[in-house]
């Protein structure tokens, strides 16, 4: 007998979250947060047809099966549960087989602010299932699972899916407010398309829904390849090759809200997922307690070589362990106005670690927002000639490794552009670090308008070795550190630079240069300024081959390295258009020298 509303949890009790396990932890977590768990009431839930109400004919498993196919022999309704708690066996759930209790198309169930608790310990694989069948809609659920999963395919609560042997498109699945705790699977919930042909899955509608972990919900903490995901949007066409097959479109998931102590990700977008959107998302540790470090703990991913035109809109992703967004390959991704705070792994050998990551994904735009206190703040890891991989407007601070890492992973790639950033890094980190060696160099890289800081020794720092890396520009960039503000050694490339200000805090370091350009290869400047410099020297250009025009010195006292270019006739060949501007002219020596007729010649 389901308890009547007087001794059940009210529906305002429900849509609050004042139930979830570990509530506390996500209210204390501050306003933004906070905000985001004031979750929509549910909207008009009703499906066109009959409707059974359940709870009239029974209560349990067997019942709910009765009533949905009273709804199919109807050709579609509204499952309305009678407003309760109910607690139903685990054992007759596995009786049902893999597939759990089967949904049908056009059907609608409204939990009506029910709970549903799944008891004893029998190994379920779904309590619902919708396959081939379309217009299907879960809302205003609590469920509580057992706990239990041995692997892929059991566990769960809901897979909606596409099979192989389809021979049609489904569409529209929502869910609307429903709540999840204590589910052990690699996905809690589950879209899928298996088809071997150009069938799709359109219109997937995932809004306020809630996942709260508990311990021991991660199948395996230590393994990179196993999943433990509140919501995975997935397609069997994972290679490029499938490009044209089996896409999930117009996937949208909004007011999403998951306290994945106990878990790894919060949302998954697998392969050949188009068109589609996270909207507003809420993740709290993500992998804090379920997972180690680099083995996929990510709030949210987007990952596989086919997926298309995805945007992430404001979420909040507090303490996630790997990455607060990471996402690999596909194109056409845009993350706006994303808070991102606490990401703690420094395991990067294999993977990059990061408040956002982006690995080898084309077409990125990331704007606004704010990033801080991370390892990392923002990866950038560049792939193909033309990736058009974009950053601009966000506020990063604090990191300790570096606010920005900018990387190829594979040779000769390119396409960067980096504007409007306000980098403030910790004491260990770099603002801006592009390690570019003979293999992971970046072409075709602009910067501007950027600030960048740190109060470690070097704020930028584009080469640590030899590289053939070409057409880089900065313009409008403030560079501030101890030491160092601006490095560029060893870059073997054509460099450009207008109006640089290199600020020296503290009034510099002994033994760093705030100008480090030493053996680069082919480099133009074109207005530099170095402020506050007391300690150490203002340019070490030693090997420099490029172009040196108005450097000036604001508030400083310090002077180049000794034969850097800048305080002598230059040594090295120079090419058409080369002039270098003189910061300590020699007795009797010229102001400026032009590279003409295959020489330098002095003009003042």
């Amino acid at each position: 007998m389901v308890p009547d509303e007087k001794s059940s949890l009210t529906r305002r009790r429900l849509l609050t979250g004042t139930l979830a396990f570990g509530a506390v932890t996500a209210f204390a977590a501050g306003s933004t947060a906070s905000r985001a768990l004031e979750r929509p009431r549910p909207g008009n839930t009703r499906a066109p047809g009959g409707l059974v109400v359940l709870g009239d004919d029974g209560t349990d498993v067997a019942a709910c099966v009765r009533a949905l196919t009273r709804i199919k022999s109807m050709g579609g309704g509204t499952l309305m549960f009678r407003r309760g708690v109910y607690n139903w066996s685990s054992t007759d759930l596995r009786a049902l087989g893999h597939y759990g209790i089967s949904i049908p198309a056009n059907c609608t169930i409204d939990g009506n602010g029910s709970v549903i608790n799944i008891t004893g310990v029998d190994q379920i694989s779904y309590v619902f299932t919708a396959t081939d069948v379309s217009k299907v809609a879960i809302a205003d659920l609590t469920v509580v699972g057992n706990g239990l999963s041995t692997g892929y395919n059991n566990g769960a609560f809901m897979k909606f899916a596409l099979s192989a042997t389809a021979t049609r498109g489904i569409d529209s699945f929502t869910l609307d407010t429903v709540e999840l705790q204590n589910f052990k699977a690699p996905w809690w919930i589950f879209v899928y398309n298996e088809s071997l042909s150009n069938l799709e899955i359109r219109h997937i509608r995932v809004n306020g829904l809630r996942g709260i972990s508990r311990p021991g919900n991660s199948l395996d903490p230590a393994k990179l390849g196993v999943n433990a995901a509140v919501i995975a949007i997935n397609s069997k066409a994972s290679r490029p090759a499938d490009a044209d097959r089996a896409i999930v479109r117009d996937a949208i998931v909004t007011g999403f809200y998951a306290e994945a102590t106990h878990i790894k990700q919060g949302v998954v977008f697998y392969s050949n997922v188009h068109d589609s959107e996270i909207r507003g998302a809420v993740v709290h540790n993500a992998g804090l307690m379920g997972g180690r470090n680099d083995t996929g703990c990510y709030a949210l991913q987007v990952y596989g070589a086919n997926n298309r035109n995805i945007r992430i809109t404001d979420p909040v992703l507090i303490s996630p362990r790997d990455n607060g967004i990471y996402a690999v390959n596909g194109s056409g991704l845009v993350i706006t106005n994303a808070t991102v705070r606490g990401q703690t792994s420094t395991a990067d050998a294999t993977l990059p670690k990061a408040g956002i990551s982006i690995n080898s994904v084309r077409d990125v735009v990331i704007s606004g927002g704010a990033l801080s206190d991370n390892v990392t703040d923002l990866y950038l890891g560049i792939r193909g000639t033309e990736a058009n991989v974009r950053a601009e407007g966000v506020e990063c601070t604090g990191a300790s490794k570096a606010g920005i890492w900018l990387q190829g992973s594979a040779a000769n790639v390119g396409g960067a552009t980096i504007t409007g950033m306000r980098i403030a890094a910790g004491a260990t980190a770099q603002a801006l670090l592009s390690p570019n060696d003979t293999i992971h160099y970046v072409n075709d890289v602009r910067i501007a308008d950027c600030d960048f800081a740190t109060t470690s020794l070097t704020a930028v720092d584009v080469s640590t070795s030899p590289t053939p890396a070409r057409n880089w520009s900065f313009s409008n960039v403030t560079c501030t550190s101890r030491g160092t503000p601006f490095q560029a050694y060893q870059f073997g490339g054509r460099m450009t630079i207008q109006g640089m200000r290199l600020v020296l805090s503290g009034g510099g370091t002994a033994g760093h240069s705030a100008f480090r350009c030493f053996g680069a290869g082919s480099m133009i400047v074109d207005g530099l300024t170095i402020a506050g410099q007391r300690v150490g020297t203002t340019m070490d250009t030693r090997l420099f081959v490029g172009s040196l025009t108005n450097i000036r010195s604001e508030n400083s006292s310090t002077q180049p390295v000794a034969a850097s270019v800048g305080t002598g006739r230059p040594t090295f060949p120079g090419f058409p258009g080369a002039r270098i501007q003189n910061l300590v002219p020699s007795a009797g020596g010229h102001r400026e020298w032009q590279w003409q007729r295959g020489g330098w010649v002095g003009t003042g």
